[in-house]
Formats: C-alpha cells, structure tokens, sequence
C-alpha cells in the first residue's frame, strides 16, 4: 500500500499555547478523530477504528509533524527537544507541537493568532489485513481502517481535499487502488469455456 494522506476539514480547535516562564510555543489539536465515517471521495467512505494506531505509536519508529504537510517545514518530531507529543484517546489522536523560531515557524504562529489555520494532516500506511471493506445496496464503498502505521501529523491552512490537485489526485488514485485490490475476482474467457466444457461433460455422462 502506498502512504496515504488525509486531513480534517473543519476547524479542529488549533492553538498556540505558551506563558511569560516558557519562551517556548506550542500548536495542538486533534490530529485524527476515530469512528466517524467521512466520505473521501464520491462513493467511497473511511472510518479510522480507536485503536487503529496503537502498535505503531509504541514501536519506537520517529513520527513527524509539519506545517502544511510540507517536510521542507517540520515542527518537531517524536526526538526533538522539545519533541512532538501525541496522545492516544478513545475518540481521537491529539499532537501538541512545538513551534521553532524559524520563518515559518513564525508564519505559523501569526497565521494561528489570525485563525487562519484551522485544520490538521496527518499521513499513514494500512497495515497488511488492517481494513474491512464492505459494498452497501447502493454500490457505496465503506472502509474501516483497523489498524495502520502513522508517520506524520501537524496543522494546515487549507483542510480540505479540494485544497490543491495533489491531494486530489492522491485520493482519487488509493481509491481506485482499494477498489482494484478488493474488487471480486471475474473468470477470464478461457476458463469460463473450460468450466462450460466440463459442465457438457458430466451431462452427458449421466443424462445420456
């Protein structure tokens, strides 16, 4: 499976956080909300299981956060001093960053105090047999991811696919990939006729 990346299309309560004693600023926020089903693309529904993310946040591989989903404009990762904190919940995984005294780091900060950035990335990879794919009446794809390995979470400015055609095409490709992968397997012409054959024969056996 290739890495995958969504965001949370609405405002997710992001904030810098800091006093007087500590020079030091933060930017947190849900990350990830677990057991709600969004459509990510038309027809096709996720929905990130609580717990989903619980092996990967224990298996000591570094996680990352960056602004933007831009790795030229990392924050913090899970080795930085001070180092990216990411809290596990029943509904949601929530990340408090610092901020560093970078240009962008500073264009965060101001965007923050004007409310500009709203929203949250993350990316991630489904773990093999790490998600139940059901068809509903209407020909609607539901996914549940079960489990899955994280590597990146951090805010952005615009939180929504339609943000860019990247993202677009990102989603629009794992889709299809999903779809591909889980799609009922069809006879091919050979094998259909093999089995017709067959079928003739044992008529003939047994009625003639």
């Amino acid at each position: 499976m290739p890495k995958e990346i969504r965001v949370i299309n609405r405002d997710v309560n992001l904030r810098a956080s800091g006093s007087e004693d500590d020079a030091q600023e933060y930017v947190e926020g849900v990350g990830i909300v677990y057991d709600t089903e969004v459509e990510i693309w038309p027809g096709f529904f996720e929905k990130i299981r609580s717990g989903a993310l619980s092996d990967s946040l224990k298996d000591g591989s570094v996680k990352k956060s960056f602004f933007n989903h831009n790795p030229s404009f990392v924050l913090s990762t899970t080795e930085s001093d001070p180092a990216l904190e990411l809290k596990d919940e029943a509904d949601g995984l929530r990340f408090k960053s610092p901020i560093p005294d970078t240009t962008y780091g500073n264009d965060l900060r101001e965007n923050l105090k004007r409310k500009n950035v709203r929203g949250a990335s993350f990316s991630f990879d489904v773990d093999k047999e790490g998600e139940i794919i059901t068809i509903d009446e209407k020909d609607n794809w539901h996914r549940e991811i079960t489990k899955a390995t994280l590597y990146e979470v951090g805010p952005v400015t615009n939180p929504a696919y339609e943000s860019t055609e990247v993202s677009l095409r990102s989603v629009e490709n794992i889709v299809k990939e999903i779809k591909q992968r889980n799609a009922p397997k069809t006879d091919t012409a050979a094998e259909i006729r093999a089995n017709r054959e067959k079928e003739l024969s044992l008529i003939d056996r047994y009625l003639f």
